[in-house]
């Protein structure tokens, strides 16, 4: 069983958690880091390997799967590139990789009758019961809590729970 267990919310806007296996501490977090291609962000690769291999060899990494229905095709276009940037490079390098739908741990994470519009305050509140010290900053000047990081901590904490 590896000892850290890294979230990724594989979103452009998305984040990076590492925490513990058992769950109860946070390790480390960013949010995703990403290029410029054309007009166009993506993924940076190269920078969230470089997340990776500063946690060691004894992680597994847990990505949320893109979602089969999305607001807009671009969307759909850049969830997918993500993923299959993310998937592919840690496939390659031999990073253990487990895919999580995105309805599973929600529903587990935030429950199941949500609110239009209730997802991030819920998902905000869930990670600060969680890890109560933690403030969720993109970076050190950074006022509000990151979405992205606050989803793939709890991606990350949903793996910890049903592995």
């Amino acid at each position: 069983m590896a000892s850290v267990i890294v979230g990724v919310d594989n979103g452009i806007s998305g984040g990076l958690c590492a925490i513990s296996s058992c769950g109860q501490s946070v390790i480390s977090y960013q949010p995703m880091p990403t290029i410029s291609i054309g007009d166009k962000k993506e993924v940076c690769v190269k920078g969230v390997l470089q997340y990776l291999d500063s946690l060691g060899r004894d992680i597994v990494v847990c990505i949320e799967e893109p979602l089969r229905h999305a607001k807009s095709s671009q969307a759909m276009r850049s969830m997918s590139i993500s993923f299959g940037k993310i998937d592919g490079a840690c496939a390659a390098l031999q990073y253990s990789l487990k895919r999580v739908q995105v309805k599973e741990w929600q529903d587990v994470m935030l429950g199941k009758r949500l609110a239009k519009g209730q997802t991030k305050v819920v998902a905000l509140n869930k990670a600060n019961t969680y890890w109560p010290d933690e403030q969720w900053l993109a970076t050190k000047r950074s006022t509000t809590a990151h979405d992205g990081i606050v989803d793939s901590a709890l991606i990350a904490r949903y793996y910890s729970l049903h592995k």
